[in-house]
């Protein structure tokens, strides 16, 4: 049977490993409010057995992994769950930031700035030949259309600065995913399993912030090196093992064009459509759709309104003129930037048609035309499928932002009371209970006290040996 120096090595074994558990609950207590940190459980295993005769006997514990406790299913809920509450609270941000200015509902709004133009035409029909009502008329077409200007450019202004937040995030997310390839790197050349453990809470930070920036799938493959990320569309591998891939950001940033993103693997190719989620996601949507559309039903508005305005104006008579005028009362357009009233009416408002018939000073037909447009219900050009008036449209576009508002200030609030639950979830599973970590400790102090002990009485038993051996030898 195994001598003393045997059970020396045994009560050894017991004292090295609890105290080694007790370092892993020391860990676990200290890292209980870090961000991100990984409740580690101490796996003690049996030495294996020597052999005497027939017999086994046992040669102690020795401290065999020290693991995190992990949920990957969890993480990769929580993960997708972040994305999409990132991408509803950009999505809610971005449109606040214009929802004001357009559904501004005073004096000085787009809706009441259209009123007030065809308002001016029906107290011009009044006195068709007044000059102070025709310059009322001129500078009420110039304050509505520095209200569609005002509202257009603030729409221009925000979709530049969705364009530019693409390029800037996607920088983000390229230094994300080089940062994740490097930590990959760390844990496969890891030689100890359970000794990566806090490389992969990081690398488990860093894919939590990087699911922040864009939708992503996460296929880990344990310690082994095949962690690997690519958007959540599959379109793009953005890490695959040791090695990531960037991301380009197209268009021209801080302008108001179209914005892309294209992949930086060898095969290339745009992935813009597919990146939907994130907050590059929202910053697309915003930028290529959300704020496009909006400029594009506030520019067919516009055209609606100066078109059926200038078709009446050229065709008309100002006031006791013998021929028509044969002037628009607009020039340009809305989109390119250089909607104004024609230069000959700004200088010489009487040029604005009244009338419908020559030679008629009093004829108010024409003004009354140009009034009850504001009352004319059809279609619009540009805007799909609306009937109604010009009000009714600048309402719809209103409502539009309103709705888009609301909807996505609900999902936002929706996918973070998601994360919110997950997150508590995952602490349950992954997180720090001091309580355990106290009930542990006791455990192993009683473990280490009573390899101690043992320790104690071995030592006794072979100090008593000496002494025997030793008073026969004298």
């Amino acid at each position: 049977m195994p001598g003393l120096t045997s059970s020396l090595f045994i009560g050894l074994s017991g004292l090295q490993a609890q105290q080694s558990a007790l370092n892993v609950v020391g860990n676990n207590i200290s890292n209980v409010n870090t961000p991100g940190y990984t409740r580690e459980v101490a796996n003690l295993t049996s030495n294996p057995s020597q052999v005497q005769g027939q017999t086994y006997f046992g040669s102690g514990v020795s401290l065999d992994t020290v693991m995190s406790v992990r949920d990957k299913f969890l993480d990769l809920q929580l993960t997708q769950a972040t994305s999409a509450q990132a991408k509803y609270t950009a999505l809610y941000a971005g449109i606040g930031t214009v929802s004001s200015t357009l559904g501004d509902t005073t004096s000085s709004g787009l809706a009441a700035q259209i009123q007030s133009f065809f308002q001016g035409f029906q107290t011009l029909a009044a006195n068709p030949g007044n000059g102070a009502a025709l310059t009322s008329v001129v500078g009420n077409a110039q304050s509505m259309i520095n209200s569609l200007q005002t509202n257009y450019s603030l729409l221009q202004q925000q979709q530049a600065a969705a364009n530019q937040t693409v390029g800037t995030l996607v920088t983000q997310v390229n230094t994300l995913t080089s940062q994740i390839a490097q930590l990959n790197q760390q844990i496969v050349g890891s030689d100890t399993t359970g000794s990566n453990n806090a490389a992969v809470d990081q690398r488990t930070t860093l894919t939590n912030q990087l699911a922040q920036l864009v939708g992503i799938n996460v296929i880990d493959g344990g310690n082994n090196g095949q962690y690997q990320i690519t958007l959540d569309s599959g379109a793009a591998t953005l890490v695959s093992g040791t090695s990531s891939f960037n991301l380009t950001a197209g268009g021209s940033p801080g302008s108001s064009s179209v914005s892309s993103v294209v992949s930086g693997l060898p095969s290339g190719g745009d992935v813009t459509s597919s990146i939907t989620s994130g907050q590059v996601g929202a910053e697309l949507t915003l930028g290529n759709t959300t704020y496009a559309g909006y400029e594009g039903q506030l520019d067919a508005i516009a055209s609606a309104i100066t078109g059926q305005v200038n078709t009446l104006n050229f065709n008309g008579y100002a006031a006791g003129a013998a021929a028509t005028t044969g002037k628009n009362f607009f020039q340009g357009s809305l989109a390119g930037g250089t909607l104004s009233v024609t230069a000959a009416i700004d200088a010489n408002p009487s040029l604005i048609a009244t009338a419908t018939t020559p030679n008629a000073p009093g004829d108010n037909t024409n003004a009354n035309a140009i009034a009850n447009l504001q009352f004319l219900q059809g279609p619009i050009p540009g805007i799909p499928g609306f009937t109604g008036t010009f009000s009714d449209a600048v309402g719809n576009l209103v409502s539009k932002v309103g709705t888009d508002s609301q909807n996505f200030q609900t999902q936002s609030t929706t996918q973070q009371n998601l994360v919110s639950a997950l997150q508590t979830q995952r602490d349950q599973v992954s997180g720090v209970s001091l309580d355990e970590e106290a009930t542990n400790m006791m455990k192993l102090q009683s473990g280490y006290q009573a390899s101690a002990h043992f320790l104690n009485v071995i030592n006794q038993l072979t100090a008593g040996l000496i002494t025997q051996f030793g008073g026969t030898a004298s």
